[in-house]
């Protein structure tokens, strides 16, 4: 029981047999996972854990950023998102930001802090 324990887990854990990219979607999800196995609510053996590709997304500066959306899904049965890049990735890549944030208040003072530096620049100063 609780075999994967033994090694390691989050974005920096290798699975020789089945590798996963090194990104924050893989940790996140075997969070999830190890909670479920952990509280009791599954068998660590009754459901196996797979990876679900959400894509990969970026903001570049400038209002800028890209999204690649080539295999989301679970490994031999993703689908192909078209490609985005420029304004429409960046307001992609803004909204899901604000999606995973879990307070009210990070969701309503991220954007303000958007907005300041927008209108303001950012503060470069040192102290």
């Amino acid at each position: 029981m609780y075999v994967f324990l033994q090694k390691a887990m989050g974005d920096a854990a290798l699975n020789e047999e089945n590798p996963m990219p090194q990104v924050g979607q893989v940790a996140r999800q075997q969070g999830i996972y190890l909670a479920k196995v952990l509280n009791n609510e599954q068998k660590d053996d009754e459901k196996p854990f797979r990876f679900f590709n959400l894509g990969s997304m970026a903001s570049l500066g400038e209002m800028k950023g890209i999204y690649d959306g080539s295999k989301i899904g679970v490994k031999g049965r993703e689908i192909n998102a078209p490609k985005s890049a420029g304004f429409l990735a960046f307001l992609l890549w803004r909204s899901a930001y604000i999606g995973r944030q879990t307070s009210i208040q990070n969701k309503i003072m991220i954007p303000m802090h958007w907005l300041k530096s927008y209108l303001f620049g950012r503060d470069v100063s040192r102290f």
